[in-house]
């Protein structure tokens, strides 16, 4: 009878439907055999730590793609709990003799699903620490905020590509720090029904381990102890003003909250220091063009465009239609002018957020209600602690980030919005409880009962199709890559990546036309140039494409010039190779051509694409000469 009744209890959990629901919603056979793409090649299939070509110790030295993190290229994205999560998946996929099938990436994608359905049920629970009650509106809103965040199709970019793993990891071991020291603050008098050692364990220790833990898996873990301090402050006091004047009278729950906020901040920075030495004497190399707002010159145009891009996330959380793996160049318009209609959006954006610090400042009206004092610390708990901290360090606030835009980075602030729309519903939900029995009776209460009933199923039904359409379009660099373009056509790497899909399914005439504008090496350098003169070669245009490499190996001569860790002469020889390589194939005299397949392979004996190439033509070549020979021999002309 106990095992049944604890059994029932554990069935009626919010968090393990919530979960559920999130890992089923990814639980497709398509996508779960999906292959690499976007950035899994660089991060999995090529990484040197996660196939293995390297000692695993070598995995403290070495940033998330590979790369020693001495080197000046490095990205400086050091995430070794992540990468060696990657290795274990590689290691089991080796035992299971999967490498090499269309097996391989099903573990990867496997594991990816279930952190998604586990940080959703970790979401869930967290939120009983502000939808704290009894209440069937509290355990309403508990389970719609796990909802809404295990089914966002934001997500996908973060559950469907394995690269993203870390955003999850970070997140798992966030909420795992929140959730301990929730545990042990949210009530005045909770502490006193600890011991001090599980106090102590509690609130600091396992929340310290745990963002370091956080901080390892992706770098925006770092904000982990702020977003408790935050809610720490927001929970337990009603305003600055009052805080102050509690610590003047020397008020115990004040004077303990500024010492868990001091240990907290000493822990942060220790952890901080200790991650910015790991990046060495070089800072990471990042191209403007790979975020223009962030690194525009005119100070008007920085703030205004990086505040453009803050409301583009809040409408792709509204409205999740316009996703793309990718946003750079030109994709969205910088605000230059005053003029701009956008400017009023910003502004907009700019008074909310004020008059949200300002309610941290003031505290609640005096004349306010015991349930609106409750509804503003949900609020203000969900924003400041849930969405402004984790987002800190992907704004361009505190650094400029390599990035212009992406929906990875809004894994872990989702979560803020999901409980200020489930505050929402259950606020709604409340009325419907208090307003008089005969009004629910009458046609109107109904109506709105059942209005926001239909509104609700209608936006999960929503974001569940969407959810299975952009899962899907990641378990293929082609569909991925087509959605991309017709979401985003102004983005020169999103071309790049469109035309090369179409290429390799020899779909030329198609990826002609998409890489035309970017064909040029005067436009977007010469790295283009090489595929789009491939794609001439098989469209019979090799005059076209001679022309384009000539002007590509000149720009190549001008970076060599100019020199610093953009044009190394690794990368510019892995250039030049490849251009030769398409020269080659443009050159109708078979000798010569192989003479410069031979030439592309001195250029950059590493490039396996031009060894493999120069073999195929050097056969092609002895097999010529052999049939050249049997006929001379046979007296055919």
């Amino acid at each position: 009878m106990l095992v049944t009744k604890s059994l029932r209890i554990f069935l009626l959990q919010p968090w393990l439907w919530t979960a559920v629901v999130a890992v089923v919603a990814y639980y497709d056979k398509d996508a779960l055999h999906g292959g690499f793409v976007y950035d899994d090649n660089g991060s999995i299939k090529s990484n040197v730590v996660v196939n293995g070509n390297v000692p695993f110790n070598e995995i403290l030295t070495r940033d998330y793609w590979g790369s020693p993190m001495a080197d000046i290229q490095s990205h400086k994205s050091f995430r070794p709990i992540t990468t060696a999560t990657f290795r274990l998946n590689w290691i089991v996929s080796e035992q299971l003799g999967t490498n090499a099938t269309d097996h391989h990436t099903y573990g990867f994608h496997i594991v990816n699903t279930g952190l998604h359905g586990i940080v959703t049920g970790l979401v869930t629970h967290a939120t009983t620490y502000m939808f704290h009650g009894n209440t069937q509106a509290d355990l309403l809103a508990q389970l719609i905020t796990g909802l809404l965040f295990g089914l966002h199709p934001v997500h996908a970019e973060v559950v469907s590509n394995l690269t993203s793993r870390g955003e999850m990891l970070m997140m798992l071991f966030s909420l795992a720090a929140f959730i301990s020291f929730a545990k042990h603050v949210h009530q005045p008098n909770i502490m006193q029904q600890f011991t001090t050692a599980s106090r102590i364990l509690g609130v600091y220790v396992i929340p310290w381990i745990c963002m370091i833990l956080s901080l390892f898996c992706k770098e925006q873990g770092a904000t982990t102890l702020m977003s408790l301090v935050v809610y720490d402050y927001v929970h337990n006091h009603s305003d600055f003003v009052q805080l102050c004047k509690a610590l003047r009278r020397g008020d115990s729950r004040a004077m303990q909250f500024v010492k868990r906020t001091l240990i907290l901040a000493v822990q942060t920075i220790s952890v901080c220091a200790l991650r910015y030495w790991l990046n060495g004497e070089t800072t990471p190399d990042f191209v403007s063009d790979q975020n223009p707002a962030g690194f525009a010159k005119d100070r008007f145009t920085r703030v205004f465009s990086v505040s453009w891009v803050y409301c583009l996330y809040i409408w792709d959380i509204l409205m999740p239609i316009h996703l793309s793996p990718d946003w750079s160049g030109v994709s969205i318009p910088l605000i230059e002018s005053i003029r701009d209609k956008r400017v009023f959006i910003v502004m907009l954006l700019w008074a909310l957020v004020a008059a949200a610090a300002w309610s941290l400042c003031i505290g609640p009206s005096s004349t306010a209600t015991r349930q609106q004092v409750q509804s503003r610390k949900v609020g203000l708990i969900g924003f400041w602690s849930f969405t402004f901290c984790p987002f800190l360090l992907s704004s361009n606030l505190l650094v400029v980030v390599g990035l212009m835009k992406a929906d990875r980075v809004l894994y872990s602030p989702l979560m803020g919005f999901c409980v200020l729309e489930a505050l929402l519903i259950r606020s709604l939900c409340e009325y419907m409880v208090n307003v008089s029995l005969k009004e629910q009776r009458t046609v109107t209460g109904k109506s709105r009962y059942w209005l926001g009933y239909m509104l609700y199923l209608l936006q999960m039904g929503f974001f569940a199709a969407n959810v299975h359409e952009r899962n899907l379009a990641w378990s293929d660099s082609l569909n991925l890559w087509m959605r991309a373009y017709r979401i985003n056509p102004k983005s020169s790497h999103t071309m790049y990546n469109c035309g090369y899909e179409l290429s390799l399914k020899k779909r030329y005439d198609e990826a002609e036309q998409v890489l035309r504008p970017i064909g040029n090496p005067h436009v977007d350098g010469p790295s283009n140039t090489f595929v789009y003169a491939m794609v001439l070669y098989n469209l019979n245009r090799c005059d076209e494409a001679n022309d384009l490499i000539d002007s590509a190996i000149d720009v190549l001569e001008e970076k060599r010039k100019i020199g610093g860790p953009r044009n190394t002469d690794k990368s510019l020889n892995r250039v030049e190779s490849n251009l030769m390589v398409a020269r080659s194939f443009c050159t109708k005299d078979l000798p010569l051509a192989g003479k410069i397949m031979y030439d592309a392979v001195q250029v950059d004996p590493s490039n396996e694409y031009a060894i493999q190439q120069a073999t195929n033509m050097m056969n092609h070549i002895q097999q010529q000469t052999m049939i050249n020979e049997q006929k001379k021999r046979l007296g055919i002309a």
